[in-house]
């Protein structure tokens, strides 16, 4: 016959111990050490086995795996290692009477741990007996163990993305889970430390001391008032909560300047944690968008945090999804520890791992069937409020789930289905195919040819205006200038233009200098200038503004210039017929 585990988690304000379907124990973080007798844990508050004075160790949770050992009152140095290992063996004897449990036993360590403060607590719990022998204890993450729990009560969606959020002591944890792929992490856990259980009894102890100060009936300036200040925040610890199960609740103020009952609501603790719960859901949205979660199929929540009703009303109004819990979320990491050990000693297939699943998910009622103290089980047979708590004081809790959940037909079925209503055109959309041009392989193909385009008419554009042919030459002559001329030969005298003539006169570039001519009539012959001719000049150069000597009687004859000089491309050069030929040299 297949015995239950017994799972051990750890937290940095409280330890748990659960034998799975039996027995429950929780004790403070703290470690008296007596040197002729084995160390106790807890407090003398919750733990009647401290009634001597010894060495107290505290603040060693969150110095596992730190080289630097922790320095006790004494001056004496002590490795936070070995404390934890010591804090869990006492805590396991507490929890079976001091006999060497006979179950498998599993440790659940924090999710947010480095991997060193992990190997440090293996080779710390691998000296103890208790832990060691017949074999090493089974050492896994309080998200996983706590997850193991959930899935067998009430159960989780077999399919998306879980958000798993551990409301400790210190702190606030997130790890997100893909039930596709086994429940396995997306992403390392995200710590938040400005939403826990100190704080809020710090936010609640200040909402009663303004209260009271209003009132004007107490002086905190002496020292005399930092053990009632103390005492007081047990009592707010307290009324936090019972004020997670009820609308009102009150609590005993003994500070200098009064005594007596203070009031306090429910409406009262949501105003004081109401922006420290706000904040933790933003770093829960972050958390999503840096992992491209969309959408969400459930948030578990643990630890006794999960106990007070604003923030599961936050979590829920703010993601639109259902908020699971167990009905002693503050054990469910020492429940999915124990089920872990059972279930990492049965081969697969034997049907004893039912029975072990069922026992776990019957762990909110357990029978206190081992040696317990007496202020460790309700005179029920059930656990009291243990939600971020380490006082002896607060009233029995009334199991309730909030949820409408039915246990499965079938006693066997470790995993109750959960239904989520999901959008029927989802389906649609995923079974209709993509047209041919919406297809990503064609859009890539598309903006290539672009590009391909693009740069052969860019070649074509360099290479055709790197090789363009000259322009070729008019056969038109240019309207000569009319305001400037060439410097004339100097071998030359200057000599005005012919008023007349049938060739047209070469170019004023270049101008001819001649003597002047011989008389002319006042009247010249007439003649018709050939019809492809062009106009002459309708413009005359000023005449020369020195007076020309008088002719000679034998004047030289004219001087026509020689080739080559210019002419109007394409035309052939004839000589003026005005002028006479030049004689031959």
């Amino acid at each position: 016959m297949m015995s239950d585990g017994v799972g051990l988690s750890i937290g940095a304000t409280r330890l748990a111990a659960v034998a799975v379907g039996r027995a429950a124990v929780t004790r403070t973080s703290v470690l008296t050490r007596f040197p002729h007798r084995p160390p106790e844990v807890g407090v003398p508050s919750e733990n009647p086995n401290l009634n001597e004075r010894g060495l107290i160790l505290t603040d060693f949770v969150d110095r596992v795996g730190d080289p630097v050992g922790i320095v006790a009152a004494d001056g004496s140095m002590h490795q936070a290692d070995g404390v934890l290992a010591d804090a869990l063996r006492a805590l396991l004897l507490t929890l079976t009477g001091g006999r060497r449990p006979a179950e498998p036993v599993a440790v659940s360590y924090p999710a947010h741990w480095p991997q060193a403060a992990v190997e440090g607590l293996r080779s710390a719990l691998a000296a103890v007996p208790e832990f060691s022998d017949p074999g090493p204890v089974t050492l896994v993450s309080d998200a996983t163990a706590a997850l193991t729990a959930l899935r067998d009560d009430p159960g989780v969606p077999t399919r998306g993305v879980i958000a798993l959020c551990d409301f400790g002591g210190s702190g606030t944890s997130v790890t997100l889970v893909d039930a596709d792929a086994g429940y396995a992490p997306l992403a390392p856990t995200v710590r938040h430390t400005d939403l826990s259980g100190d704080l809020v009894d710090q936010a609640l102890l200040t909402h009663v001391i303004n209260d009271l100060s209003a009132a004007g009936s107490i002086d905190l300036s002496g020292t005399s008032a930092i053990g009632s200040l103390t005492a007081l925040r047990g009592q707010c610890r307290g009324a936090k909560e019972r004020l997670s199960t009820e609308s009102v609740t009150s609590l005993m103020a003994d500070v200098p300047g009064h005594r007596g009952e203070v009031r306090l609501t429910r409406n009262e603790l949501d105003d004081a944690i109401r922006q420290p719960v706000a904040d933790f859901a933003g770093v829960l949205q972050d958390t999503l968008q840096r992992n491209g979660v969309r959408e969400l199929a459930v948030v578990a929540s643990v630890g006794g945090g999960a106990r007070i009703p604003i923030i599961t009303t936050t979590l829920s109004e703010r993601f639109r999804v259902p908020v699971i819990t167990n009905g002693q979320p503050e054990l469910t990491a020492a429940i999915g520890g124990g089920v872990t050990a059972v279930r990492g000693t049965v081969e697969d297939g034997q049907t004893a791992m039912a029975a072990a699943a069922s026992s776990a998910a019957a762990a909110t009622a357990m029978a206190p069937e081992l040696a317990a103290p007496a202020d460790e089980v309700a005179p029920s047979g059930k656990f009291g409020a243990l939600a971020w708590s380490d006082a002896n004081d607060v009233p029995d809790v009334a199991q309730a789930d909030p949820y409408d959940y039915d246990p499965p037909a079938d006693p066997d079925d470790l995993r109750p289905q959960i239904d989520f209503q999901r959008d029927p055109q989802d389906d649609e959309r995923a079974a209709r195919s993509l047209p041919w041009y919406r297809r990503p392989q064609v859009a890539m193909a598309a903006g290539v040819l672009v590009v391909l385009i693009a740069l052969a008419a860019a070649l074509m554009f360099v290479l055709r205006s790197g090789d363009t042919p000259p322009a070729p030459a008019s056969t038109t002559a240019p309207p000569p200038p009319t305001t400037s001329a060439a410097e004339p030969p100097p071998s030359a005298p200057q000599a005005p233009p012919p008023e007349t003539g049938t060739q047209e006169p070469p170019p004023v570039t270049e101008t001819v200098t001649a003597p002047p001519p011989e008389p002319q009539p006042t009247t010249p012959p007439p003649s018709e200038p050939p019809p492809t001719s062009p106009p002459p000049p309708t413009t005359e150069p000023p005449p020369p503004t020195t007076t020309a000597p008088p002719p000679s009687s034998a004047p030289p004859p004219p001087t026509i210039p020689t080739l080559p000089y210019e002419t109007i491309p394409g035309l052939p050069f004839v000589p003026n017929p005005i002028q006479p030929p030049q004689p031959a040299p």
